[in-house]
């Protein structure tokens, strides 16, 4: 079957959405993104089968360079018919052009379809990750969280690297742990600490803010950095706090738990690829 493929304006928006509505129902946040995901580095690949768009894929660039494929949907009737590896292709040829030292996605442990296609263009599993979510948001206490500054964001996430096993996580995307990521991270006002009780957390979304709040990093007394999420999160009208991990982090799990945290039924898989 013959595609064609180029990388989508904003004129194309509309039928992109159409595509990952045909793809995922209501699972959709390719418009409410769209913006945000403009202003990064890469860009939304299109593959068409004569003039009709069927399948799309966006390749962000992160704040430490590397690559992040997300979005990818190909509408039903041309799954499996090589829609998808023109995506794959594409998003290579970008990695190359903009100088990602790697690239990486995500998908579910059972989405044997995904795996595969990502490991037929080089990644491979380098984790599995747990997402919990709290919905029941009653309580809640900002303590003495406040900003922190870049510089002092640094000296707190750093020592959590392995702990955390390299990355943390918003919306699912996950960023590898290290100084431009958590300079970033800080920047955007999402890094907090408590001095008093020698406690900090990382939390926010990368979009669809209004959606869920989600705890990227904590450490210290996690009680109170749990109660400032939850008090965040209510003042900013936020239904729900997720967290998503290596599934060695038992430590949080267990924090977690220990507040109502529910537990998603599958993990997730995270792949990747090093230039």
């Amino acid at each position: 079957m013959e595609f064609t493929v180029k990388l989508a304006t904003y004129e194309d928006l509309p039928e992109a959405d159409r595509v990952e509505r045909e793809t995922m129902g209501n699972y959709v946040y390719l418009s409410d993104a769209w913006h945000y995901f403009n202003s990064l580095g890469g860009g939304l690949v299109c593959v068409y089968h004569g003039e009709r768009m069927i399948g799309i894929g966006r390749f962000s660039v992160l704040p430490d360079g590397s690559g992040w494929l997300e979005t990818l949907r190909v509408v039903p009737e041309y799954q499996r018919k090589g829609a998808g590896k023109e995506i794959y292709k594409k998003w290579l040829e970008l990695a190359k052009e903009l100088n990602c030292p790697s690239m990486a996605m995500f998908t579910g442990e059972t989405n044997a379809a995904s795996s595969g296609l990502a490991e037929l263009y080089g990644l491979k599993t380098i984790g599995w990750h747990r997402g919990m979510h709290l919905t029941d948001l009653t309580g809640g206490n900002p303590h003495g969280f406040v900003h922190t500054t870049w510089q002092r964001a640094v000296e707190l996430v750093m020592p959590k690297k392995e702990e955390y096993h390299d990355y943390m996580c918003f919306n699912r995307t996950f960023h590898h742990i290290n100084e431009a990521n958590v300079k970033a991270f800080a920047c955007e006002g999402k890094v907090f600490e408590d001095v008093e009780s020698g406690s900090f957390i990382v939390c926010g979304a990368r979009f669809q803010h209004q959606v869920a709040l989600h705890i990227a990093m904590m450490d210290g007394d996690f009680d109170k950095c749990i109660d400032f999420a939850i008090n965040y999160a209510k003042a900013q009208g936020i239904p729900k706090v997720s967290c998503t991990f290596a599934v060695e982090n038992e430590k949080l799990e267990n924090a977690l738990n220990a507040r109502g945290f529910s537990t998603d039924k599958n993990l997730i898989i995270t792949k990747e690829i090093k230039f």
